[in-house]
């Protein structure tokens, strides 16, 4: 018998009825105020204007809100995990030519997650990098090892540990692209 020890659980899945979703965001993006993080340098844009640090909810994208506790349960429910109180913090990504996210982690973050609003699926994929980092050292297991890419489609959700290493690849179009990252915390009882 095998067990796979030490998994990463990785979701990625559509949302339903992401027109409707993206029809929402359609009506107040252009309230977002974008600037570049003064400490990273000119890697990509994130919205700078709302005290709260949850984007979602200050501009009322009740709907989007939604969609996100509906993954959020399937995903949790396949790892085991009852996840009925939990704090969600939000953010727009823009990503315009040149822009890249570098490789990062969100620390202390239960679940970390990505929405696709605007992309024209080659402006940059998203990718993780392996946990295990001695896995390239090994002849057998060396192609577990490797970096991970995921190509950015509209509608589609993205939920992974918060711990987990990503980023994403330069945008070399001509297009902008933007996405909607979140986190989210569990009370520790």
């Amino acid at each position: 018998m095998m067990q796979c020890l030490y998994a990463t659980p990785v979701y990625s899945n559509f949302c339903r009825d992401h027109q409707v979703l993206n029809y929402h965001i359609d009506r107040v993006i252009d309230k977002v105020k974008f600037s570049y993080k003064h400490d990273w340098g000119r890697t990509h844009l994130l919205s700078t204007d709302f005290s709260h640090n949850n984007i979602v909810k200050e501009l009322k994208l009740n709907k989007l809100i939604k969609e996100i506790d509906y993954h959020l349960k399937l995903y949790c429910s396949d790892l085991g995990v009852n996840c009925k109180k939990y704090k969600l913090e939000s953010w727009f990504s823009k990503f315009k030519p040149g822009d890249y996210a570098q490789i990062h982690n969100h620390g202390h973050v239960d679940i970390s997650g990505v929405y696709y609003y605007k992309t024209n699926g080659n402006d940059g994929d998203f990718f993780f990098e392996s946990p295990n980092p001695h896995l390239s050292t090994n002849y057998i297991f060396e192609h577990l090892g490797r970096r991970w890419e995921c190509k950015p489609e509209s509608g589609r959700m993205l939920l992974f540990p918060g711990w987990l290493n990503h980023g994403v690849k330069t945008n070399e179009t001509k297009d902008e692209r933007i996405s909607l990252s979140f986190n989210i915390y569990f009370p520790r009882t």
